[in-house]
């Protein structure tokens, strides 16, 4: 017997040292690494800018690009809704996105490109845009009534800085805006779509009449709300939530692969429990709950701004107060985390990219990184190419962190679904939309779930087990209805009267 034993162990030890066995726990995992490239520089608006960035990508061994291509309610490519942009610097007729996407995936290895939008904001100058079509001319200072989508601020202004906002408590501005991101989805073969700026600008502004009209529907009161009101903040951080569920569920609907993604908020100091989350800077300034976002399935990826300089204390402690919660609380979705590489030295910007990688105290990853911005690469002046090279070559400024090419990790929940997706619409008698409306879905074992409606009658819920559910609402002609692995299904409610 023992002589079996020392046997079988030996042919074990030779066993375990023959097949490839699973990665250690400190090996490094597959990463996204992407460059934000914005469009008020230079970067990807003519044929040669994109083969440089294209260039610059490789040598960095990224292997994804983030690409502002709506900047201000304008246009970068050519299958488009709105108006070109008046941007000189972009080639006449030439399709920025489209040839971006040709070059980006024909280069090997393949590199991701994500249309990045800019969300709420439509005009940034004190001149009208030249096109009458743009929706700065045809819902900004000069409509009125219901035509009037701006968000203003609780004294009645209605310019941020130099910005222009749209309300994402008006239904009309919200509606107008998720086509803007279902556009590139339907046109354009993009890895991703990717938000920016999808918040409020700050407490005291989201005082569209409109909106305040709405507010006041729902809860009863009068006049116009307080900005540090817990309910008027609450309601707020709905409706952006409500911009972000519909942005998802009708993309998703159009392409299951499609990767929606956004840059998010993380001001001050990181929280360390759910409690500090609730006051810290995104939920109660912005009205951003990125955090509920990805625990209700809104997005795919998050990528918060971690914006801060590497040479001051209490930002750097900032800094990995916040990437510490960030790797801790994806809730198997993915958070990339996004360093200010223009607020910091070469040496600050790889001291702070090989802590993005480190695990948690708990053991946990991050998917990665993405690096704002490509166009200006470090605080020293000196040239972008300093960085393109020291993320991925020895060189004087400390360890490369992108030493090795990597692939971009998956997403699970998208090559190999277990759950799936619902949407729909409720209207009264008349077709119109119903809002504020609670809809009920009940599935197996009587499993009951809720989902309110935004101001076009609009609701969605992420994540459902595969079965039969019915779904209703209160005065509603009830629907039974199938959700399947990996899609959106549809119901539609009308009332009865």
């Amino acid at each position: 017997m023992r002589t079996w034993f020392v046997w079988l162990s030996l042919f074990g030890w030779l066993w375990m040292s023959l097949v490839p066995q699973p990665a250690l726990a400190d090996t490094p995992p597959r990463e996204f690494r992407a460059f934000w490239v914005d469009a008020f520089h230079d970067g990807f608006k003519t044929p040669e800018q994109v083969n440089k960035l294209i260039a610059d990508v490789q040598k960095s061994h990224a292997n994804a690009v983030i690409v502002q291509v709506r900047r201000r309610g304008d246009a970068y490519f050519n299958k488009a809704l709105e108006p070109r942009t008046e941007d000189p610097a972009l080639q006449p007729g030439f399709d920025a996105l489209a040839y971006l996407i040709e070059k980006a995936h024909q280069a090997r290895p393949r590199i991701e490109v994500h249309a990045w939008l800019a969300t709420l904001p439509i005009w940034n100058s004190a001149t009208p845009p030249k096109s009458p079509q743009h929706v700065f001319n045809t819902h900004g200072p000069s409509a009125r009534g219901r035509d009037y989508w701006l968000m203003n601020r609780v004294d009645g202004v209605n310019r941020n800085g130099a910005d222009y906002v749209l309300d994402p408590g008006h239904p009309d501005a919200l509606d107008y805006t998720v086509e803007q991101y279902l556009n590139v989805v339907r046109q354009y073969d993009v890895d991703g779509i990717h938000l920016d700026l999808v918040r409020y600008m700050g407490p005291e502004w989201g005082y569209n009449p409109v909106s305040v009209e709405r507010f006041q529907q729902q809860t009863g009161t009068t006049g116009l709300p307080d900005p540090q009101d817990e309910r008027w903040k609450a309601w707020r951080r709905e409706q952006v939530t409500f911009l972000m569920r519909k942005v998802y569920l009708k993309a998703i609907a159009i392409r299951p692969d499609i990767k929606v993604s956004a840059a998010v908020i993380a001001w001050g100091s990181g929280p360390s429990s759910p409690e500090e989350y609730r006051q810290s800077a995104p939920y109660t300034q912005v009205m951003q709950d990125w955090d509920g976002w990805l625990q209700n399935g809104w997005i795919d990826m998050a990528i918060p701004m971690n914006y801060d300089r590497e040479h001051v204390e209490t930002q750097k402690l900032w800094y990995d107060q916040w990437i510490e919660w960030e790797k801790d609380h994806q809730y198997g979705r993915q958070i990339v985390i996004g360093p200010g590489v223009y607020l910091n030295s070469i040496s600050g910007t790889l001291a702070q990219v090989k802590r993005a990688q480190m695990p948690s105290a708990n053991g946990h990853r991050a998917a990665g990184v993405s690096l704002y911005s490509y166009a200006e690469t470090n605080k020293d002046n000196l040239p972008n190419d300093s960085l393109y090279t020291a993320l991925s070559q020895p060189n004087p400024y400390g360890e490369p962190v992108f030493a090795e090419r990597a692939e971009i990790p998956d997403m699970p929940w998208k090559s190999h679904p277990a759950k799936g997706y619902l949407m729909g619409k409720v209207t009264d008698a008349k077709g119109q939309p119903m809002d504020g409306v609670t809809v009920e879905i009940k599935g197996h074992g009587l499993k009951r779930y809720e989902s309110k409606t935004d101001g076009s009658g609009f609701f969605g819920l992420s994540d459902l087990p595969p079965g039969y559910y019915l779904v209703k609402a209160d005065g509603a002609v009830p629907k039974v209805v199938q959700v399947k692995a990996g899609r959106v299904t549809e119901a539609d409610l009308q009332m009865m009267r």
